[in-house]
């Protein structure tokens, strides 16, 4: 396996973090290059989803309540806000629901990470952008806006939008189109690929257990880890453990 024995994201002492009334805990836990893990909550349904909060704590977008994330040799929540945005430059993120420029096209929008953190020529800038276009059969919808296209292509160009930089660290917040193809979508395809060149560390964060998809991810070598309740919030403060 690539980058076996490096360590591309850790969770030291374990995580809290609070979504509405509870407070959420993740195990220690590390993920390596190549390995891909999805996490679930355990129990019955949350009234409030903690996957959105956990995955925008592990894309470096929101700290946790406690615990350290350490992400590419970097404490990340001891990092000054500059550092932490330019660490970004190797995070890809996928917003669960949507997260696309409204008013800009597919190519434009697949093409921003590229202008704001890459330095090349407007030349090599399109050609990276027409290379991921091609690996995720975009060309149809290139010229298009967000809302001229279906779902499960929206979702496409957000995978590829956060894979056109071919960042370290993929947090993936829900599964997007799995439902719909069972994996054998083209984003799902590619992704696979990837994982299984050891190219990147990827985390899935659910907000409910789904066994088929649990099923299909453990055949293709990814590992499902609960994370649990920590403590459920009381109407009286004195009554909370």
């Amino acid at each position: 396996m690539a980058g076996e024995g490096n360590t591309v994201v850790q969770l030291v002492d374990g995580l809290r973090f609070t979504a509405g009334p509870d407070v959420w805990q993740l195990d220690p836990v590390r993920v390596e290059e190549g390995n891909w893990f999805a996490f679930v909550p355990a129990g019955a349904d949350p009234v409030v989803d903690p996957s959105i909060f956990l995955a925008r704590i592990l894309a470096t977008l929101a700290a946790p309540d406690r615990g350290v994330v350490e992400l590419l040799g970097e404490n990340v929540y001891q990092l000054d806000y500059g550092k932490r945005q330019r660490l970004r430059a190797r995070i890809g993120f996928v917003h669960g629901y949507g997260g696309l420029l409204f008013n800009r096209t597919v190519r434009e929008n697949i093409a921003l990470p590229v202008s704001v953190h890459s330095r090349l020529s407007s030349a090599e800038e399109e050609q990276v952008v027409n290379r991921v276009l091609g690996d995720f059969s975009l060309e149809p919808v290139a010229d298009l806006l967000p809302h001229e296209m279906d779902g499960a292509t929206r979702w496409r160009v957000c995978l590829a939008r956060s894979l056109v930089l071919r960042p370290s660290w993929l947090v993936l917040e829900g599964l997007g189109n799995w439902e719909m193809d069972r994996g054998r979508g083209v984003g799902w395809t590619r992704l696979r690929e990837r994982q299984h060149g050891g190219q990147i560390a990827t985390v899935i964060c659910l907000s409910r257990n789904n066994p088929g998809f649990e099923a299909w991810f453990k055949e293709h070598d990814g590992v499902v880890v609960p994370y649990s309740r920590y403590r459920r919030a009381m109407r009286n403060e004195g009554n909370r453990q």
